[in-house]
């Protein structure tokens, strides 16, 4: 056994469908009872009972995805976890419903088998987290002269998984997530996940009333989203890029999907490069940053936003990211890129919750403007979600401003 095998089961314990649900149903009132500007319908929203079950790479459950309603239209997704070594019970809130289906993923990705020659019956499929968020299915069966085997396949475009590993540049790599990203950080993780309980328990002791009702009454709000002191301290802050930052601005980033399956890095640039005025399609981008075969080197980025504002944009790669630093970039009006594992995205928004349980350390989110999943038309793919600040492994920031 390796390892990482045995370490998973030091730190790892599956979580059933309806617990994790619990979470998911809290975060969806306490978002809206926060008052915060993109979930007004939530607290009037239900979380549908049975989740879209994502595994890792490494064949175990990692998360559930649980639509959210508003009688019969899908306002949202909550992504939460299937096993509390991802410390978060809560990973993300996405803006309106997946921009892709399962049912056609599945089916494609059937043929693609049959159409492969790799002489391989698919008998059983699944969605798997290969790069996250990025997901695919698997299409597994057994071939006539290896045995047992099985294909991965990107459920936007179906292009098979065949890069490994989470150093791999920005653009198609694949890795598992518990092994690579939450395992080496069990007992943290884990501590996380021990006070989000610990608060789910809080606030069911504090509502009388039943979160779960389609309905949420105002008697909600108070108690879900305390200000103590007068008022004087919100439950949240937060601050998001605006198009002018006065007068009260309307928030104006706007999310534009990766053009291939490559162009995350390239996407993220167009759309940084729009808030500042330099208008470019993705071709364009990709050969001002480099972007070859696998992706887009950090370096390249860098070089791209220069060149083509003709050095007005002074562009900076920091490998130390921090959330104070994406805060600090977001209240002076910068949308910046984030890079995680093998993807980069554009972040143009921050949240924190200010008021916790003594001794735990506030919640933190980033509002990510993501490229995938991929589409050829720019304005119909990609997804924008508030992200757990913890429960990913942010690898790197690039900081574009005016030189």
């Amino acid at each position: 056994m390796s390892s990482k095998r045995s370490t998973r089961s030091e730190f790892g314990e599956p979580v059933e469908p309806t617990a994790a649900r619990q979470h998911a149903v809290l975060a969806v009132r306490r978002v809206w009872a926060g008052g915060i500007p993109d979930f007004e319908e939530w607290g009037f929203a239900n979380v549908d009972t049975e989740p879209l079950i994502i595994h890792d790479l490494n064949g175990a459950r990692l998360f559930y995805d649980f639509n959210v309603k508003v009688k019969k239209r899908i306002v949202g997704v909550v992504r939460a976890s299937a096993d509390k070594a991802v410390g978060s019970p809560v990973i993300s809130l996405q803006l309106g419903p997946h921009r892709w289906s399962v049912d056609d993923a599945t089916e494609g990705a059937m043929k693609e088998v049959e159409r492969s020659g790799a002489r391989t019956d698919a008998t059983e499929t699944s969605l798997v987290c290969y790069c996250y968020p990025k997901i695919a299915v698997r299409a597994g069966g057994a071939n006539t002269e290896a045995g047992p085997a099985s294909m991965l396949f990107d459920v936007s475009d179906l292009k098979p998984v065949e890069r490994y590993g989470a150093d791999e540049m920005e653009g198609v790599s694949s890795y598992s997530f518990l092994d690579e990203v939450a395992i080496p950080e069990g007992s943290l993780r884990r501590s996380r996940w021990e006070a989000a309980e610990s608060d789910l328990e809080a606030s069911r002791d504090a509502v009388s009333e039943d979160l779960d009702k389609g309905t949420a009454p105002a008697t909600l709000q108070p108690k879900l989203a305390p200000r103590p002191y007068h008022r004087l301290i919100p439950f949240y802050s937060s601050n998001t890029v605006k198009f002018a930052p006065r007068c009260n601005a309307p928030e104006v980033f706007r999310l534009y999907a990766q053009q291939t399956n490559v162009y995350c890095a390239v996407a993220t640039g167009q759309m940084i490069l729009d808030f500042y005025k330099y208008h470019f399609d993705q071709p364009t981008i990709a050969a001002a940053m480099g972007t070859g075969a696998y992706g887009t080197s950090n370096t390249g980025q860098v070089n791209g936003y220069e060149s083509l504002s003709n050095n007005g944009l002074d562009a900076t790669y920091d490998n130390t990211a921090a959330w104070s630093e994406a805060k600090a970039e977001i209240d002076a009006n910068r949308p910046l890129k984030s890079g995680i594992p093998g993807h980069a995205r554009a972040c143009a928004g921050w949240k924190r919750q200010n008021i916790t349980l003594i001794g735990q350390p506030p919640k933190r989110w980033l509002k990510i403007y993501d490229p995938w999943p991929w589409n050829a038309n720019i304005c119909n793919g990609g997804a924008v979600y508030w992200e757990d600040w913890d429960s990913v492994n942010h690898t790197n920031f690039i900081y574009v401003r005016h030189a």
